[in-house]
């Protein structure tokens, strides 16, 4: 069960508050836009004001500002239409540039439009079934599928998604044709897979693993490189014998291309320090997401490496990409 939002950043704030040396800010007048391209209260919005209090004990000051819509897309245009200063920072998911600029002729952008200044978290993926699904694993699930297409069907939280290209690459890897139902937000499509109504699901780890949990699903493999501390008993893809489908998604800073180098190095220190504070991992832990600090370089070279990747997955999926 999550632990209440409030909860966790008071306990954040008391655990980080004497636990670094004051940075200078990069503009000491003016608290620093957090802009975060979805609605408050969802999970990427908790860890960007985890994060936001976590920066405080490096004195820093920052106003989350949700601009949501378009998948997060509206919060990169604002980033790129702000001053060049380092005073507006951008908190988002990682396929936001890596896998949307090949979903929508609209963007323009790339990776190398942005200065990296660092992860916060990374979270794995999941395939579940019903409680009551007479599936017990990924192979049964799949034998079923291949034997009763009323099988070969899972839910994703929308058109486009990861989620949606894992189970394409599954049913490429299977050879087994698996048709994607597009809901709107992965809350409904769980409940059709916990009421029997859907035959399975993919969408992300933290928001399976409560149900898994509580008997009310069966996930019966993760897209991690291991297993997840929380699931030791549920397979990797990989170990069930689909490599291809090990894939993670994390949570990032972001600032304009041409903002000053010495504001970027002072900021990716702070966050890396925030994000290594007992009291930030512990928040992170509790919702089921991994602790993740990327030097900037690295990060760069990751977003270049994943861009390419879902290039190629998205061609070969045959995706027509919208306005």
């Amino acid at each position: 069960m999550n632990i209440p939002r409030r909860h966790l950043l008071r306990a954040l704030g008391a655990a980080v508050c004497c636990s670094a040396l004051p940075i200078a800010q990069p503009k000491a007048s003016s608290p620093i836009r957090l802009l975060v391209g979805f609605a408050p209260g969802g999970a990427i919005d908790l860890v960007a004001r985890a994060l936001a209090e976590g920066m405080r004990a490096a004195g820093y000051s920052m106003i989350v500002e949700n601009k949501a819509g378009a998948g997060g897309r509206i919060a990169v245009d604002a980033l790129l239409n702000a001053a060049n200063d380092g005073n507006t920072l951008l908190f988002t998911p990682s396929t936001n540039l890596t896998l949307y600029p090949y979903l929508y002729k609209s963007i323009h952008y790339q990776p190398a439009d942005f200065t990296p200044l660092g992860t916060a978290c990374k979270f794995d993926f999941g395939f579940a079934v019903g409680a009551d699904s007479p599936a017990k694993t990924l192979a049964e699930f799949l034998a079923l599928a291949r034997r009763d297409p009323k099988f070969a069907v899972y839910g994703t939280p929308g058109a486009g998604t990861v989620m949606q290209f894992l189970g394409m690459m599954l049913a490429t890897a299977s050879k087994v044709p698996l048709t994607p139902i597009p809901y709107k937000g992965g809350s409904l499509a769980l409940t059709d897979t916990m009421g029997g109504v859907l035959p399975a699901l993919i969408t992300t780890l933290p928001n399976l693993i409560p149900m898994h949990k509580a008997g009310k699903i069966r996930i019966l493999a993760t897209t991690g490189s291991a297993p997840s501390p929380a699931l030791q008993d549920v397979p990797t893809f990989a170990a069930a014998g689909y490599p291809t489908l090990t894939q993670s998604e994390y949570f990032m800073l972001l600032g304009r291309k041409d903002m000053p180098q010495a504001v970027g190095q002072a900021l990716a220190k702070a966050m890396a320090g925030a994000v290594q504070s007992q009291g930030f991992e512990d928040i992170m832990r509790q919702q089921f997401f991994e602790p993740l600090v990327t030097a900037p370089a690295r990060l760069q070279q990751q977003l270049q490496q994943e861009s390419q990747f879902w290039s190629g997955v998205v061609k070969e999926s045959g995706y027509v990409p919208e306005a």
